[in-house]
């Protein structure tokens, strides 16, 4: 199977965000959710003070945690953009030939053939696969590039791997199947 396509800043935050969400360390996979909600607590105690005690400079530093916990999602947002902006390989036209053996991608300023014993996992939701070859170093390849056909050609190969989010590909299978009926 042979793929021309681009990786634009949306697919490469969309691969971040399953990244973040699968992964196997705890604070990394709580930055998304847990970390921000914990700091609208901590707000919202902080606002309570405020309203009950009346003002105090004391509240001041006292706020700063909760708004840092707050701003964890656009500040890592931010870094993601800025590390897209900076990975040169990624922009231009890009090539990705998968076989039996392995996948291949070619780019301006890249070129590497991995065979699937390399690969340790990959993950899937409905907008990009992530391929890992080790923690945290990931090829993605975004969906939107590929026939449904090429699709399910791709998941073949990937099974390979082994170690794959089968619930969550399972579980993608259903919905797309369900929006076809």
């Amino acid at each position: 199977m042979h793929i021309d396509y681009e990786i634009s800043e949306q697919d490469f935050l969309d691969a971040q965000k399953l990244a973040i969400k699968n992964s196997p360390n705890l604070l990394t996979r709580l930055t998304r959710v847990v970390l921000p909600l914990f700091g609208a607590a901590l707000m919202a105690f902080v606002s309570y003070s405020l309203v009950t005690q009346g003002f105090s400079w004391n509240l001041i530093p006292a706020a700063a945690f909760p708004l840092l916990l707050l701003a964890l999602p656009g500040w890592s947002k931010r870094i993601q953009k800025k590390a897209y902006a900076k990975a040169v390989s990624m922009h231009g036209l890009l090539a990705l030939d998968v076989d039996e053996m392995g996948m291949q991608f070619q780019g301006p300023t890249v070129s590497s053939k991995v065979t699937w014993s390399h690969f340790s996992r990959f993950y899937e939701d409905e907008k990009v696969f992530i391929l890992y070859q080790h923690m945290p170093v990931f090829n993605l390849i975004p969906k939107r590039i590929l026939s449904p056909e090429q699709v399910i050609e791709l998941r073949s190969y990937l099974r390979v791997i082994g170690k794959s989010s089968e619930a969550e590909s399972n579980k993608l299978s259903s919905a797309a199947g369900a929006k076809r009926s």
